[in-house]
C-alpha cells in the first residue's frame, strides 16, 4: 500500500484502489470497532472494491473516518498539533448524517496517511 493521495467520488483506478485497501486496512485493524460492524463494513464496501471505483459506500467509509478525527476517541493515539490543523481543514460533518462529505481531499488524505502510519500500515 502506498500513502493515500486525493480521489474524488465517481473516479476509478489505482488512486481509489489504494484508497480501498487504505480504508480495509483501518476497519480490520482500528480498535473500538466491533466485529459485527467490521463485517458490515466490508460488506458494504464490496461493490466497490470489485469495480475499484469511489462510489457511495467509499465515500460513505471516508465520512465516517472525517466525523471520527472532528470527535477523536481517548483509546487513539493523540494527534499532533500538525494533525490537529489538518483536521480543522476537513469538510464539515453534515448534519444529521453523522459524517464528513466522504471526499478525500489533502487534508483527508493527510489525516488516513497519518493514522495508516501509526498502526503500521505505510
Amino acid at each position: 500500500m502506498r500513502e493515500i493521495r486525493p480521489v474524488h467520488l465517481h473516479n476509478s483506478g489505482p488512486r481509489v484502489s489504494n484508497l480501498h485497501k487504505g480504508l480495509l486496512y483501518l476497519v480490520l485493524h482500528q480498535p473500538g470497532i466491533s466485529d459485527d460492524t467490521r463485517k458490515t463494513l466490508q460488506k458494504e464496501l464490496a461493490p466497490d472494491l470489485r469495480t475499484q471505483t469511489f462510489g457511495e459506500a467509499t465515500a460513505d467509509l471516508v465520512g465516517i473516518w472525517q466525523n471520527q478525527f472532528k470527535n477523536w476517541p481517548d483509546y487513539l493515539p493523540s494527534l499532533s498539533q500538525k494533525v490537529q490543523a489538518q483536521v480543522q481543514k476537513l469538510p464539515p460533518i453534515l448534519p444529521g448524517a453523522g459524517r464528513g462529505s466522504g471526499d478525500v481531499d489533502e487534508p483527508t488524505a493527510y489525516v488516513l496517511n497519518w493514522l495508516l502510519k501509526k498502526f503500521g500500515a505505510l
